[in-house]
C-alpha cells in the first residue's frame, strides 16, 4: 500500500458511540398525517421507519450519551479527551449557547478545549479534518472527540405540503473518538466542494434576524423547513452526484490511491435513488455501504458515524480496506475523507 497522509501526524478512530430515540414512528404513521400516499415515502425516498426524540431528548443529552459509549469503546474515561467539536445541522437545545462547552461538563472532562462546527451534514466529515489539522499544529493533542447530534424531526411537520421530500428527517447521535497514531481507520485525503447557487434551497426564514420572531406571531408553518419539491429534484439531479463523485476521486487522490481501490463507502443516508446511482458510478455493489436510511431515516451530520459505527461492529469493514466517509449537507456542501481502516 502506498498511502499518502496529509500532514505529519496520523490520526485514526479510536472508538464508537452512538444513540438512538426509543420513539419509532413507521412511515405508515408519516403517510397517514402527511396524507400522501405510503409509496412516495417507502418507494420514493426508501425509508419504513424514523425515530422521534421525545420532549427531554435534545441534541446535547443525546450526544452525551453517544460521546460516553465513544470513549468507553476507545478504552478511556473523559478525563483523556483533549478537545471535543460538537456538530449539528438542525437547531441547538438553546439559542446563542454553546453545546461544545456543555457538553464537557456533562461528561467530566477536565483540561478540554471545546467548540462547534457547522457545515450541514457534512459537518462531521469536516469536524474529523479539523481535529487532524489541529493535532498536525499541537503536539499537546493527543484524543479528541467529535459529537454529531441533531433533532431533525421537530425541522419538518408532515401538515406542511412543502415539507413533503423532507419527511425521511429523523433524530439520533453518534460520536468518535480520534487518537493521535491509532492504527485503524487513519485519516488521509480531505476533499470539499460548495455549490452556493444552492445556498438558498435549505433554510426556515423566520426565527433569524432578517425576520424574527414578533408579538402575536402565528404562522408556524413558516417555522419548518421546507421546499419546492421541483426545483429540488431539478437542482439536485444536475449536480449532487457530480459533486459527490468529484469530492470522492478527489480524497482518493490525495491519498495515493483511484475509486476503484474503495472497498467500502460510509455516507448521509439520502434518497434511496441517489445513493444507488452514486454506488453505480463507483463500480461499488450496495453490499459495500451500509444502509441505515430504512430504519433511521436521515438523521444530519451523525449518518455517517453512525453507519460507520455500525459496519464497524458487525465486522463489514476489514482492517487495511480503503474506505471512503462521504458526506453531502446543507448549503450545499460536499466532502470526503479517505479512511485506510
Amino acid at each position: 500500500m502506498n498511502d499518502h497522509f496529509r500532514g505529519h501526524v496520523h490520526v485514526g478512530i479510536a472508538g464508537f458511540g452512538t444513540y438512538v430515540p426509543s420513539n419509532r414512528v413507521s412511515a405508515e404513521q408519516i403517510a397517514q398525517e402527511a396524507g400522501m400516499p405510503l409509496e412516495r415515502l417507502t418507494e420514493g425516498i426508501g425509508f419504513r421507519h424514523i425515530h422521534r426524540a421525545s420532549a427531554d431528548e435534545h441534541p446535547l443529552n443525546m450526544g452525551v450519551a453517544a460521546a460516553r459509549a465513544a470513549i468507553a469503546d476507545a478504552g478511556m474515561t473523559a478525563t483523556d479527551i483533549d478537545l471535543i467539536i460538537f456538530v449539528s445541522a438542525g437547531d441547538y437545545d438553546y439559542r446563542f449557547w454553546s453545546p461544545a462547552s456543555a457538553a464537557v461538563q456533562e461528561l467530566g472532562c477536565r483540561h478540554t478545549y471545546a467548540f462547534e462546527l457547522r457545515n450541514g451534514c457534512a459537518g462531521g466529515n469536516l469536524a474529523c479534518t479539523t481535529v487532524a489539522g489541529l493535532m498536525d499544529r499541537d503536539a499537546s493533542l493527543q484524543n479528541a472527540l467529535v459529537i454529531c447530534a441533531d433533532t431533525l424531526s421537530r425541522l419538518v411537520s408532515p401538515s406542511v405540503q412543502a415539507c413533503g421530500p423532507l419527511l425521511y428527517f429523523g433524530d439520533g447521535a453518534a460520536a468518535v473518538v480520534l487518537r493521535r497514531n491509532h492504527p485503524r481507520y487513519q485519516l488521509m485525503g480531505f476533499s470539499e466542494h460548495t455549490d452556493g447557487e444552492l445556498s438558498a434551497l435549505l433554510r426556515i426564514e423566520t426565527g433569524g434576524t432578517k425576520e424574527p420572531f414578533y408579538p402575536g406571531f402565528n404562522d408556524w408553518e413558516r417555522t419548518f423547513s421546507r421546499v419546492d419539491a421541483n426545483k429540488f429534484s431539478e437542482l439536485i439531479n444536475r449536480v449532487y452526484l457530480d459533486a459527490y463523485t468529484q469530492v470522492i476521486e478527489r480524497a482518493c487522490k490525495l491519498s495515493g490511491h483511484t475509486i476503484h481501490e474503495i472497498d467500502y463507502l460510509l455516507m448521509n443516508q439520502i434518497k434511496a435513488s441517489l445513493r444507488d446511482d452514486l454506488m453505480n458510478r463507483l463500480r461499488l455493489p450496495l453490499t459495500k455501504t451500509y444502509n441505515s436510511l430504512s430504519e433511521m431515516g436521515h438523521i444530519g451530520p451523525a449518518d455517517a458515524f453512525f453507519t460507520m459505527a455500525e459496519a464497524h461492529r458487525q465486522q463489514l469493514i476489514k482492517a487495511g480496506d480503503l474506505a471512503v466517509i462521504a458526506t453531502s449537507g446543507l448549503g450545499f456542501s460536499w466532502a470526503a475523507t479517505s479512511v485506510r481502516c
